[in-house]
């Protein structure tokens, strides 16, 4: 396995990245994240990396971290998901979002990733929530990520004012009260959706 590949970013784009490295132009699948995270053109960059091997094809893809790569295995591993729908959950949610989403098993954020239908989604359930469960515990419960009513309530709320169930999830990621209330969730989330 290709750990990582450490060079200078040659180019980006919507689907990836191309580092420079030994004379080589390495070309990585990347997802939105990892694209943000990257320095400038001409900068030097390091991305952990997965060479996925086809038939016909082989293809590189690129991880900010040892962690979302960790997630892109397991999801890979999941029966019927592939590399490109592996990126587009991460695309969709960072590693710990992802992690809690799994261990309360919340279908709806799941299958508002581009490319995951609801028999997907419970697939993705089934196989990784026991394998997840260690890293479940050591973040805690968060409204983002728990299935109960007041994040359904404050996600239907947000996806009232336009925004995907996708971006309604990570913009109530984190929020923690003693005692919760749907108004503070969705200012909680605003805030953070106003941030961008």
């Amino acid at each position: 396995m290709i750990d990582f590949i450490e060079g200078v970013l040659a180019e980006k784009s919507k689907e990836g990245a191309v580092v420079a490295t030994g004379g080589l132009g390495l070309a990585l699948f990347v997802s939105h994240p990892t694209l943000q995270a990257l320095p400038p053109v001409g900068k030097e960059v390091k991305l952990f990396s997965y060479l996925h091997v086809k038939e016909d094809v082989l293809q590189l893809y690129g991880f900010a971290n040892r962690s979302e790569r960790d997630i892109f295995l397991r999801l890979i591993a999941v029966s019927g998901i592939g590399p490109k729908v592996a990126l587009a959950v991460l695309s969709a949610y960072d590693p710990d979002s992802f992690v809690r989403i799994v261990a309360s098993e919340d279908l709806e954020a799941i299958t508002a990733v581009s490319g995951v239908g609801k028999k997907s989604g419970q697939r993705i359930i089934l196989e990784l929530k026991d394998k997840l469960a260690p890293l479940a515990e050591g973040l805690g419960a968060t409204a983002g990520g728990d299935g109960g009513g007041l994040a359904r309530e404050a996600r239907e709320a947000l996806k009232g004012l336009g925004y995907t169930t996708a971006e309604s999830s990570r913009a109530l990621e984190g929020y923690a009260a003693e005692e919760p209330s749907l108004e503070d969730m969705l200012k909680y989330a605003l805030k953070r959706l106003g941030g961008k």
